[in-house]
């Protein structure tokens, strides 16, 4: 048993080395993405499916937001849930022997997403067209948070808003409409929070200037410093878990009693793996990747689990109770299409766990 317990350690350890690496360079590139990247046109299905595969769970959550306040289409978000990574490139970085079997993983999602959302546009064209619409009178100036998957929300930006519209579309978004306030030349979403009365334009403008350059330095700290560090923990937590529950089963029963149970039941493994898949949290894609590792689950398996799992994104996505109906549609999609591509793999590639 203490050979177990060790065992679990050193590879969390060596986990916990990757996940560290990631994602301090996705805590660097961050601020390019969230300047660079707009999810907006023809091209919005292509750019958020390959911001997806990126280690991390924050931009599905991200994507969420945009979809619930207008900004983006139901294919879009869509391939961005079949598309998200999660952990699986981590998982598999940290097993050098077997890094390279992540590829044809995650460029299948790569595929599977970008068609996904390119054909849910054309299907769902009242929706595609009623976001077109939205955009056109709506301020888009929204930042990206990769790390961040608990604060996701559209950022104001300095530049002044469209036309507010008071059409059915818009008025039904959470997207803010904001406004340069004539008086003191700031941004606010009304006019109720002027300071015309207040303070000078000039000693305000000062004020507010410090006061920003200083919350500018603390929040460059903590996103490149301590959210990267604590991400890292959680992740590695997650794994020493996983993989001491592995190791005890393996070590009770043995990995060829698991490995002969899961190829009897193989031809529901798919579905299985989606259910595991749709667990709001990263131990999902930490579970489903280890199974494939370590010969439990096939490759349609392994790829209707990981196109299931949108990390929290979904617990986001019903939050909002009046839209429960569209968020279904969402959930519903994504379920059946990772549910067809994993028995579609498993047709093509075997039901059988391949012995890596």
């Amino acid at each position: 048993m203490a050979d177990v317990l060790l065992d679990s350690l050193i590879d969390s350890l060596k986990l916990l080395a990757v996940v560290a690496v990631c994602t301090y360079i996705i805590a660097l590139i961050e601020p390019k993405l969230s300047r660079a990247v707009r999810l907006k046109g023809k091209l919005a299905p292509l750019i958020g499916v390959s911001v997806s595969l990126l280690p991390q769970c924050g931009f599905s959550v991200v994507a969420t937001d945009l979809f619930q306040k207008k900004h983006i289409t139901i294919g879009t978000l869509v391939g961005i849930y079949l598309a998200t990574s999660d952990e699986a490139l981590p998982i598999f970085l940290s097993y050098p022997e077997k890094a390279l079997h992540v590829l044809p993983l995650l460029g299948l999602k790569f595929v599977i997403g970008l068609v996904a959302g390119y054909a849910l546009d054309l299907i769902f064209v009242k929706n595609r067209r009623s976001v077109e619409h939205h955009l056109s009178h709506c301020n888009d100036k929204y930042n990206i948070k990769l790390m961040h998957c608990e604060s996701a929300e559209l950022v104001d930006n300095d530049a002044p808003s469209n036309t507010v519209c008071c059409c059915d579309e818009c008025s039904h978004s959470d997207c803010p409409k904001v406004d340069i306030c004539e008086h003191c030349g700031h941004i606010h979403i009304d006019h109720d929070d002027c300071c015309k009365d207040e303070h000078p334009k000039g000693i305000l403008f000062d004020y507010l200037q410090k006061k920003q350059l200083k919350a500018q330095k603390e929040a460059n700290k903590d996103r490149f410093l301590i959210k990267p560090l604590l991400h890292s923990l959680e992740i590695f937590a997650y794994a020493l878990i996983v993989n001491i529950v592995f190791g005890i089963i393996f070590y009770f029963v043995g990995l060829d009693k698991i490995v002969a149970f899961l190829t009897a039941n193989k031809y529901i493994a798919p579905l299985l793996s989606v259910l595991v898949g749709i667990i709001p949290n990263c131990v999902s894609s930490i579970i489903i990747s280890e199974l494939y590792i370590f010969g439990g689950l096939g490759f349609g398996a392994a790829i209707a689990g990981l196109c299931m799992n949108a990390g929290v994104a979904f617990v986001f996505l019903f939050k909002k109770k009046e839209n429960i109906k569209q968020s279904l549609l969402v959930f519903a999609l994504v379920f059946f299409i990772s549910v067809a591509v994993g028995y579609a793999a498993s047709a093509a590639c075997g039901f059988e766990a391949l012995r890596l």
